[in-house]
């Protein structure tokens, strides 16, 4: 057994950067923290590529051994097994006669000596190396991919496949230093199968934040959790919600994950226990940063003791990157695509065995990337794709695919802390209950550990040692830890009025920060410099449509014909616990709200938690 040494980041670096090697990393399951099995010192390099009219069978055979007999000897075989090894391994196709380009790489795997375990806190982005994507290229329009569409329709229509998985590459370039470029991607995708593994000899490296696991074994026992269907997640409480139950219930998504969980049940059949394969979970859904994952869960017990070529002649490739039925999938595939797909779509696995029992894990290598380095540029390829189905869309598909470049796309977030601020009085923080209910929300939206008990003792720490009236900024680190700070609130004898003026340009209705309260308030803080340059107090914020919001810091209502409402914050603003508070108790109503609508309004306040209702002027020029 391997303990786990906790480390600071700057000193695992440091010795990453001596010993160098491959990394295989858990960022999910302990949010703040990267648990790292850092594989170093390699004893071999075995690599193996495509030649026409060469019968590689044997020579395959014998390299799949010999990593069974290292395995046991107490070293550590890892890599990655190319998608275009499927010729070899699906029962019915053979390399021979596979239509590869020549000089088509087909694994990687190298034996490593050591290992060590260690767990380091995830480094701030601002003080990592910074990286430049410089190019971003989709190889198919909506046009090519429509046309590829259509020809799978067919072959669906006429019942050559069931499902089809269309997989296209994306190319892309960015400069800076690849570790740091891998570090800071993982703070946009968190999950328990990041990747590291620098080829040194041909100056290539592949990054992998893959989701999903392709299998792990642990003795005899064997688990697969083929994914199958995804949505972007949504930027507001309610709009993630509604793309959750979207997921959930889409009986084209059920589909196609019910189609590949049963091609895995009857891939494991093969080299099961009789009556062991069993599904322990049916379309559970998985929120990672950008997107809702559809996943099941199927195991196994081995029949026989773990050897790659009987495993891999059963499972690999994928099912879930594939289709059903599998081999005739995968032909029409290789046609229709027209590329060798290389490490996209293929594994990466990790191997060692202690006391005869074999350990092994391998995810299917999706969110990943083939990187060439030339001089200082990075030359890439990423692949995309979505399953096919006779209920499919293609505008859908295509988007899904596009989906999935967001993890490359999307801006690295900075470090940020959750934040509640609560007006303490009497010993009662009010309108608790909506602050919590946030405060949950926000850290399960991002990722960060919560507990509700922590929580609840943290706010009666608060409100037992909160004397008089008080404003207190209550935070949670990713890790899990609340702390707090309070500031005693002076007597107001007189409520102030707000000058309200219009802000001079749009908020980004895409930046997830604004639907969200935490610490990073750099929006609001450039909105609320340029207020006071102008001589305002605070200024209104709206989205690119000209749609009113909210101001830096507070809600915003106003009075029509009798009536109360609040502005939509649908594209942009925080909807505070007071407006909640108001809009529970029938005080008010949301309403799309425009400049005119201000302009004619019969009264105009704004509001929070901490201040309640303040007067306004509104400053029109």
């Amino acid at each position: 057994m391997i303990l786990i040494e906790s480390i600071p980041f700057a000193s695992f670096e440091e010795n990453y950067r001596t010993l160098k090697g491959l990394l295989f990393e858990d960022t999910l399951s302990e949010p703040g923290f990267t648990l790292s099995d850092h594989y170093f010192d390699p004893k071999e390099v075995i690599e193996l590529r495509y030649h026409k009219n060469q019968s590689l069978k044997n020579q395959i055979q014998t390299i799949f051994d010999k990593l069974d007999e290292e395995r046991k000897k107490g070293f550590y075989p890892c890599g990655i097994l190319y998608y275009e090894l499927g010729f070899h391994f699906i029962e019915g196709l053979d390399l021979f006669n596979a239509t590869l380009k020549e000089n088509c790489p087909l694994l990687h795997i190298t034996i490593f000596q050591k290992k060590r375990r260690v767990k380091y806190r995830n480094p701030d982005p601002t003080l990592l190396q910074t990286n430049h994507l410089t190019h971003l290229e989709p190889k198919w329009s909506e046009g090519t991919y429509i046309e590829k569409w259509e020809q799978i329709k067919e072959f669906l229509t006429l019942g050559e496949s069931y499902e089809m998985n269309l997989c296209f590459p994306v190319e892309l370039q960015f400069g800076g230093d690849l570790f740091s470029f891998y570090q800071n991607l993982k703070t946009k995708q968190k999950t328990k199968y990041s990747v590291y593994y620098p080829m040194e000899e041909n100056s290539k490296t592949v990054i992998s934040l893959s989701p999903e696991l392709f299998f792990e074994v642990n003795g005899d026992e064997i688990t697969t959790e083929p994914m199958k269907g995804t949505i972007l997640r949504g930027k507001t409480k309610q709009e993630d919600q509604k793309n959750f139950l979207y997921l959930q219930t889409s009986e084209k998504e059920k589909a196609e994950n019910v189609m590949i969980t049963d091609l895995y049940r009857n891939d494991l059949g093969r080299i099961a226990k009789q009556g062991t394969v069993a599904v322990e979970e049916l379309f559970t859904i998985r929120g990672l940063n950008t997107v809702w994952q559809m996943v099941s869960k199927v195991k196994a017990t081995l029949k026989q003791t773990f050897s790659w070529n009987s495993v891999l002649s059963a499972l690999f490739p994928s099912g879930s990157v594939i289709g059903a039925p599998k081999r005739r999938s995968y032909e029409l595939l290789s046609s229709l695509e027209g590329k060798e797909r290389g490490v996209y779509t293929g594994a990466f696995f990790t191997s060692e065995e202690t006391n005869q029992i074999p350990k092994i894990r391998a995810s299917v290598t999706i969110r990943t990337l083939e990187i060439q380095s030339q001089d200082t540029k990075q030359v890439a390829i990423y692949g995309i794709g979505s399953g096919v189905t006779i209920l499919s869309k293609p505008q859908e598909e295509y988007n899904e695919c596009l989906s999935k470049l967001k993890v490359l796309t999307n801006p690295f977030p900075p470090q940020f802390e959750i934040l509640e601020t609560l007006k303490v009085a009497r010993g009662r923080v009010f309108l608790k209950k909506f602050h919590r209910e946030r405060m949950e929300s926000t850290a399960n939206r991002f990722g960060f550990s919560f507990s509700e008990t922590k929580l609840e003792e943290t706010l009666q720490e608060i409100e037992t040692k909160t004397e008089g009236k008080a404003r207190v900024r209550l935070l949670l680190k990713e890790t899990g830890e609340f702390h707090y700070e309070t500031i005693a609130l002076a007597k107001r004898t007189v409520r102030p009025t707000i000058r309200l003026g219009f802000a001079k340009e749009p908020i980004d209705s895409d930046d997830l920060f604004l639907y969200h309260k935490t610490t990073n308030r750099s929006v609001y803080n450039k909105f609320t410099a340029i207020c006071k340059e102008l001589g305002f107090d605070d200024c209104l914020l709206s989205d690119k449509e000209g749609n009113i919001l909210e101001t830096t810091i507070r809600n915003l209502f106003f009075k029509e014909k009798g009536k109360w409402y609040t502005p939509s914050l649908d594209t942009g603003g925080l909807p505070g616990v007071f407006r909640e508070w108001l809009l529970q108790k029938n005080w008010v109503q949301v309403k799309p709200t425009t400049k005119d609508d201000l302009l004619k309004a019969e009264a105009i306040l704004v509001g929070n938690s901490v201040r309640g209702f303040e007067r306004v002027t509104l400053v029109t020029k």
